[in-house]
């Protein structure tokens, strides 16, 4: 009997013990070492409301209840700004893990969506060449990641879906998931600031040829007063039947070709692409990069000038001309 007494409380004992560290301790003092207590890692994506963070960090099992835990994070004013990444918790009481949660510091990644990026630039964000251009792939391919309003302009190549993202930095949890949640982020702050300005009703392929133009102006453009005088030139000439001539699709042609080019000689503009403006007629059939929130405004909002012909400039600037013989008369003054 005495041996069983013994037992008993040798059981008592250690079960307090495990109580007072695993629940007491991280409640009364989150910010105890891992050894002092059971540490779980979970991942919380951007724009997840207070609730679906909840429910991630009691699924990776650091509390019983994500109702009580939602609850917990509103009462300390948590529940509106919690921050996307991965974060490392000691099991413990709802009350505990929202006061570590106010106090902690998620591991995130930054990824900055530059414009005029194609399509493996973007991937290369996630990844080696094959890694990350599957985990991008994935994230284009489905359509849930693109806001409703935005799904029926979707074209059918995932390639040319990247129009719709808004270059920014974003702020990912790390892990395969951060593809998805880059597309689904990028692709809300795309219509937030632009798709909104889309007049109801336009067609998914309007919208389209809005994307390729802004994304023709990005490559050409790189002062922001001059996009919708290029945009209002680009249309100026789909009006008049005319050859766009846009040096920039004739490096992408070269790009697709995995052959770079940063000046182009006259030999260079016959290259045989669909997307060589010299040669084909109207837009090409796709974008040739991301455009950037003022390129795409430019599109939308062109802006109406005498002039049809330009050239770039030494200082990064575009000369203008209204006629054909002006464009040359100023080439030859440059000595080009």
């Amino acid at each position: 009997m005495r041996k069983k007494g013994e037992e008993l409380l040798l059981f008592l004992f250690t079960a307090s013990v495990y109580c007072f560290i695993c629940f007491y301790l991280p409640y009364k003092y989150p910010e105890l070492p891992k050894s002092l207590s059971v540490s779980v890692e979970a991942v919380i994506p951007g724009g997840v409301s207070a609730r679906g963070a909840a429910e991630i960090i009691a699924k990776a099992g650091a509390v019983d209840d994500a109702g009580e835990l939602a609850r917990a994070m509103a009462e300390i004013g948590i529940d509106r700004r919690l921050k996307p990444g991965l974060y490392s918790l000691y099991k413990s009481t709802p009350a505990g893990v929202a006061r570590q949660l106010a106090r902690a510091k998620p591991t995130a990644n930054r990824v900055t969506l530059i414009p005029g990026f194609r399509y493996k630039r973007v991937a290369a964000l996630f990844g080696s060449s094959a890694e990350g251009e599957s985990y991008l792939n994935a994230a284009m391919e489905d359509a849930e990641n693109f806001p409703p309003a935005v799904r029926e302009w979707l074209p059918r190549k995932k390639e040319e879906r990247l129009i719709f993202l808004l270059p920014e930095t974003y702020f990912l949890a790390p892990g395969p998931q951060a593809a998805a949640e880059f597309v689904r982020r990028a692709s809300a702050l795309w219509y937030e600031r632009v798709g909104a300005l889309i007049a109801p009703g336009t067609t998914p392929d309007a919208v389209m040829k809005s994307g390729i133009l802004a994304s023709l102006v990005e490559g050409e453009a790189k002062a922001a007063d001059e996009r919708p005088i290029l945009a209002g030139i680009f249309l100026k000439r789909l009006e008049k039947n005319m050859r766009l001539q846009s040096c920039a699709t004739v490096i992408y042609a070269w790009d697709e070709r995995n052959i770079k080019k940063s000046r182009l000689s006259y030999r260079d503009l016959e290259i045989d692409s669909p997307y060589n403006t010299y040669i084909s007629g109207g837009l090409p059939p796709g974008p040739i990069c991301v455009p950037s929130e003022d390129s795409w405004k430019s599109a939308l909002s062109p802006k109406e000038s005498d002039y049809l012909f330009f050239f770039a400039g030494g200082d990064g600037r575009h000369i203008f001309s209204k006629s054909y013989e002006e464009h040359l008369a100023k080439q030859r003054k440059l000595g080009l």
